[in-house]
């Protein structure tokens, strides 16, 4: 599975998702989601302050079992959360939010990925990081976030300078925590080889193929790709490519 979680393959907004929703439904997903993937997946409902979990008795969060993570809701980071940390949490939450009502059109607050560090405690107090990736699921009638999707993994997700970012995927546009408030990202943009390398990419060419479509060696090739990767703020080829084609640049 894709960490990025792709909102235009997955997502989708409408009222009569929202009137017809059914959350033993979402549960079972999630449980079934979890046991496919490294990482623990839920829901978070806005509205009750809850976390969604899947039906299955071996997810935990932080070494919480999901029993618990049902019980005490939002609330459980009172729990797991090192000393600073839920402070940072709220601020960090507050300026996210900011950024979130600067995008009018519903389609593209979809797309808007949140991504965050939290040093966290585990029951037997050994602190541990744990990666947030966060993206809507769906919207109340005033257009703020009712359910949210949150995949909690090992896995480094955020940019390298800091512990947060929000990312477009409709458009590219990222922007970083810095200084307790989200400020633009600041894009190194591609250079031409990079983005002949990513278009063929999209076409389902095969990198040995591209070293000779563009005349440079295979090395060169998974060197400049990588570079891409890295500009772009990609953890994966697919997601480079989504990112690329959603900011026009193939």
């Amino acid at each position: 599975m894709d960490i990025q979680f792709n909102p235009k393959r997955h997502l989708k907004i409408c009222k009569k998702i929202r009137k017809t929703h059914c959350l033993d439904r979402s549960k079972c997903m999630l449980g079934y989601v979890n046991r496919s993937i490294n990482s623990c997946l839920y829901m978070v409902d806005y509205r009750k302050q809850e976390i969604i979990v899947g039906n299955f008795s071996g997810q935990k969060l932080a070494g919480f079992p999901a029993a618990l993570i049902r019980k005490e809701g939002l609330k459980i980071y009172d729990k797991i959360l090192a000393k600073g940390e839920k402070w940072w949490l709220l601020k960090m939450n507050r300026e996210a939010y900011k950024i979130f009502h600067q995008h009018n059109d519903l389609e593209t607050r979809m797309e808007l990925v949140l991504s965050f560090d939290l040093k966290s405690k585990k029951p037997d107090g050994k602190e541990i990081i744990l990666h947030h990736r966060l993206v809507p699921y769906e919207f109340d009638d005033n257009g703020n976030v009712w359910l949210a999707l949150c995949a909690v993994s090992a896995l480094p997700l955020t940019h390298k300078t800091t512990k947060a970012c929000i990312e477009c995927m409709k458009t590219g546009k990222r922007y970083d925590f810095v200084d307790n408030k989200f400020v633009p990202s600041n894009y190194k943009s591609l250079i031409e080889d990079e983005i002949s390398i990513l278009s063929y990419l999209a076409e389902g060419i095969p990198i040995k193929q591209i070293a000779e479509k563009i005349s440079l060696s295979l090395r060169a090739v998974e060197r400049k790709k990588q570079s891409a990767l890295e500009k772009l703020n990609a953890p994966t080829q697919a997601a480079a490519v989504y990112k690329a084609k959603g900011m026009g640049l193939i």
